[in-house]
């Protein structure tokens, strides 16, 4: 596929993910998203499903479990209507589905969300400087698999082993933001300073981090986040640093179940002024 072609491709099925992210709980269906994309209907999700490597359907889902795992952990919204804002008939189908998704159910994840001093200890490392190659996201956060999937791809067709290498995931600003908002996926190479043809460099300062290890789906990361932000940061003593956050990856999926990925988030920090 010409890279023209491949770009226009992969910013109409982004408009179809931002129609979703909109709305999970809304009735999506082929013939709707496949017109928001300017497709025809009968070969729209054949292309949706290449170029995302996932159904809609499976896309629809996880949105909407991560849509209510986000609003767990941030309020004190119930059960009953968080299943029901995602779209889900009953609770105990959500419970269900929830739990397949978090490994807890939507009860001990809120718990644990919602109360700093269940989390494991924050610890305090000192980063050194690194440089990583990849790709510069576009797109709604929603995509940001999508961008490691192309680097994926970028690895495999030179040789590399995807499973051999270190990604790192690397956040500008506030996602929840409309703009303002940059995310790097990249991997860690031993091959120089100069970038691999076709990936771009990132030079990441050193210096000192909060790091918090996180076991459980990817979805996960965005609320871990918020409650570091919210929660362990005030009581602290510490003040975020003018540096990225980042997220770096332990193990792969596919490799293992979603509830047993191991995901280390750093948030840089400094003193607290006086």
């Amino acid at each position: 596929m010409k890279s023209c072609t491949e770009f226009d491709y992969r910013r109409r099925i982004a408009r179809v993910i931002t129609e979703i992210v909109a709305d999970p709980a809304a009735d999506h269906s082929v013939e709707s998203l496949a017109e928001v994309a300017h497709f025809s209907p009968f070969h729209f999700h054949r292309i949706y499903r290449a170029t995302t490597g996932e159904g809609i359907a499976a896309t629809v889902r996880r949105l909407r479990l991560a849509l209510a795992s986000h609003r767990l952990a941030g309020t004190s919204s119930s059960v009953i209507l968080t299943a029901l804002e995602a779209g889900y008939d009953s609770p105990q189908s959500f419970a269900r589905a929830f739990r397949e998704f978090t490994g807890l159910a939507p009860t001990e994840f809120q718990s644990q969300q919602a109360v700093v001093g269940t989390l494991p200890p924050v610890t305090l490392i000192t980063a050194p400087a690194m440089v990583i190659y990849g790709l510069w996201h576009e797109g709604p956060v929603a995509t940001i698999p999508h961008s490691f999937r192309r680097l994926r791809n970028w690895t495999n067709e030179r040789g590399y082993l995807w499973s051999d290498l270190a990604r790192v995931g690397v956040s500008y600003g506030d996602p929840e933001q409309s703009t303002g908002f940059k995310y790097f996926a990249g991997i860690t190479m031993s091959d120089g300073e100069l970038a691999p043809d076709g990936l771009e460099q990132c030079k990441l300062s050193g210096g000192c981090n909060a790091a918090y290890r996180l076991v459980g789906p990817y979805a996960l990361i965005s609320p871990t986040f918020q409650t570091l932000f919210g929660g362990w940061l005030p009581q602290s003593g510490l003040e975020p640093d003018d540096r990225p956050v980042l997220e770096i990856y332990r193990n792969h999926p596919g490799t293992v179940t979603d509830q047993n990925l191991v995901t280390d988030l750093l948030i840089p920090i400094i003193e607290a002024s006086s």
